[in-house]
């Protein structure tokens, strides 16, 4: 067994136990996760966030989700931190709509001043775009959304799509670029 096998295994078996510690609800070995997998943690959800203190209240959300669902966690879908990265993306997401849902219902006059100086014909252009780009979506494959998905709309950098998505790093990349280059040739002409 060479020297990268081995690390892999007492890996495992060092997550391993300190699953079966998190079962028994042993809180040193949530202390020892946590320090751990903080910087991870706290890193994405400020990517996603891009508020501080919205993220120490994702990166909160996150660990007490642990904590409540490590008995759900299956070590043979994903590693460990995969698991806490995906439910930290779920939080932070959920903490943006939240936040967006109570900042639309603060600033709905606020819209319609906005659009005051909207000529009819920019509205349409700008409907007409937005169709655009949408049928365009429509021709990428799955994996290829995901990867845009993640990338531009959460900000995630292609490691971090990597390890969220188990792919390797360079079919994320090559998604990404393949998918920008389906959609610059689908959108040509479009007023983006």
């Amino acid at each position: 067994m060479g020297l990268g096998e081995r690390v892999a295994t007492i890996r495992s078996k060092e997550d391993e136990q300190l699953i079966t510690r998190l079962i028994e609800r042993d809180e040193s070995a949530l202390s020892a996760l946590y320090d751990a997998t903080l910087s991870k943690v706290y890193g994405l959800a400020l990517k996603i966030t891009a508020q501080p203190s919205l993220a120490e209240e994702v990166v909160e959300d996150t660990y007490w989700q642990v904590w409540q669902e490590i008995c759900r966690y299956d070590p043979n879908k994903c590693p460990l931190l995969s698991w806490m990265l995906m439910i930290c993306r779920s939080r932070a997401i959920d903490a943006i709509r939240k936040r967006n849902t109570i900042l639309e219902v603060a600033t709905e006059t606020d819209f319609a001043e906005e659009h005051w100086g909207v000529s009819p014909e920019e509205q349409l252009a700008s409907k007409q775009a937005e169709h655009a780009l949408n049928e365009a979506l429509k021709g990428l494959n799955a994996t290829q959304k995901q990867v845009l998905h993640h990338s531009f709309y959460l900000g995630l950098s292609h490691q971090e799509i990597a390890d969220v998505m188990q792919l390797p790093l360079g079919t994320v990349k090559s998604s990404i670029k393949r998918a920008q280059a389906f959609l610059k040739e689908k959108l040509k002409g479009q007023p983006f």
